[in-house]
């Protein structure tokens, strides 16, 4: 029928889609005055969703001394969904930018101490609830102190897992795994404090045996991370959590497991691009954590094609999908 009102010819109006622009990429007005030749050269444009990926960094494991075991290394923390706009799915029109920044893994550990955290992944923008996921936090080490918090986990996306505990008690003073980020990740896992007690003495007092304790998986995305045990035995790292965003199953943010309190091992480094905390290490160096990635998703016909940082850019069913290793941004 024909147009009754001036509203319909207004953008989002019955016969003018929403962010339709003019050939001069000025879009069509929403309300007051308009003119023939807002329309000169328009073409029809529909606000759009994008899906996103964040991972941050993977910390290292610990290192302990001699046969001690060290906690794994947590995972960076991670979020996936639609990018959102006062808690709805934000519907981008054209020039918008989304800016996205990727955590790097957190260092192998040289010497006796806690791992190193990793680092924040970010997605940033004007137009949408920003992002912000936060490194994995690193393994403990281990102090013959009981006193001494060189053994507990750090905290993080996941948590780092605790070391061996200290060597003063038979009991009560546990190696504790770092805490995770609510949403992002898990704790790390703690080793129960379990050393031997020998009776040496006429008056009957007793020296504490210590024990080789093993140490406690990193947590990820899935699960916290396992318990090390006085008889040697690691905790293995938490869980991954997978995604499909890519077209493919890809897990990421797996928890880094323990080191051996009864076999020196350890070093394994966290996969890359995927957050993975990094193994603990007992007289060698620990595992190095893996770096962050951040993955945006968007429906092909509405790909704008403009990005900065060099992301991969694959397809898959009706999507172009966006996978950035560092640095980089998006424009509508």
């Amino acid at each position: 029928s024909a147009p009754t009102a001036l509203s319909e010819y207004y953008s989002g109006g019955s016969n003018v889609p929403a962010g339709t622009q003019s050939g001069g990429g000025v879009t069509i007005p929403t309300s007051g005055e308009i003119q023939l030749s807002d329309f000169y050269g328009s073409s029809s444009f529909s606000p759009y969703n994008i899906s996103y990926l964040a991972v941050a960094g993977g910390a290292s494991g610990g290192r302990s001394p001699s046969q001690d075991g060290a906690g794994g290394g947590g995972a960076g923390g991670m979020l996936t969904g639609d990018l959102q706009s006062g808690g709805s799915a934000a519907a981008f029109p054209r020039s918008e930018t989304v800016t996205v920044s990727v955590g790097g893994g957190g260092s192998a550990q040289g010497s006796v101490a806690k791992g190193n955290s990793g680092s924040t992944s970010t997605i940033t923008g004007s137009y949408f609830d920003n992002i912000s996921t936060t490194g994995g936090g690193g393994g403990g080490s281990h102090s013959q102190n009981d006193s001494s918090t060189l053994d507990n986990g750090v905290s993080g996306g996941s948590g780092g897992g605790g070391g061996a505990p200290g060597n003063d008690a038979v009991s009560g003073n546990n190696s504790i795994g770092g805490s995770g980020t609510s949403g992002q990740g898990n704790s790390g896992g703690q080793t129960i404090q379990a050393n031997g007690q020998d009776t040496e003495y006429e008056d009957g007092s007793a020296e504490t045996d210590e024990r080789r304790h093993g140490g406690s998986g990193g947590g990820g995305k899935g699960g916290s991370g396992g318990n090390g045990t006085a008889t040697g035995v690691v905790g293995a790292g938490g869980s991954g959590s997978a995604s499909s965003i890519t077209g493919s199953s890809v897990t990421y943010a797996a928890g880094g497991s323990g080191s051996s309190g009864s076999n020196p091992s350890g070093g394994t480094a966290g996969t890359a691009n995927r957050g993975n905390g990094g193994q603990g290490g007992s007289n060698t160096n620990s595992g190095a954590g893996g770096s962050g990635v951040v993955i945006l998703s968007m429906l092909t016909s509405r790909y704008s094609g403009t990005t900065s940082g060099s992301p991969t850019v694959t397809t898959t069913g009706d999507q172009t999908v966006l996978t950035f290793t560092g640095s980089g941004s998006y424009t509508t």
